[in-house]
């Protein structure tokens, strides 16, 4: 038994020639840092093209949810008896197809509205609305162009 605490021991000892246990070259950790930094700049990517998409996604539903507001108050308009109202009203630029510019539209200050109607015969009407916007960049300001959501119905005379 005291054979093998010797030997336990002589282990625990450094080497005879003075050098230490050999440890990781600074080559070999600066390739692992180099495998780290991609990999959390891939992560980084993907974060901000998600927030990105998120944004955009956003954004286009806004914009449809504006249109689609826009062709209710008209045909809500278009089966309204009360003077000056009702399907014979209804007419692009009329009071109540009028467009909207920027900052017109409370609380989204941010879009435009327009819209067009087209008389499809004495008892038919095509309304067209387009919503237009800018896409956010996600560290602010505008990015790129603008940008157009279309909702088109067609409403009759009852």
């Amino acid at each position: 038994m005291r054979a093998l605490d010797l030997v336990q021991r002589q282990t625990d000892v450094a080497p005879s020639n003075g050098a230490l246990p050999r440890g990781f070259t600074l080559a070999e950790v600066l390739i692992a840092t180099a495998f780290v930094m991609v990999a959390f700049a891939s992560v980084g990517v993907g974060f901000l093209r998600g927030t990105s998409s998120v944004e955009t996604g956003r954004q286009q539903t806004t914009a449809l949810y504006l249109a689609e507001q826009r062709i209710e108050q008209i045909k809500a308009w278009s089966l309204s008896t009360v003077a000056g109202q009702g399907f014979s009203s209804i007419a692009a630029g009329g009071a109540c197809c009028g467009n909207d510019a920027y900052n017109a539209i409370a609380s989204y200050g941010n879009y435009r509205r327009t819209v067009s109607v087209t008389s499809n015969g004495p008892t038919t009407k095509v309304l067209s609305v387009s919503v237009f916007y800018f896409p956010v960049n996600p560290s602010g300001g505008h990015a790129g162009n603008e940008r157009r959501v279309d909702v088109s119905t067609l409403i009759t005379n009852r």
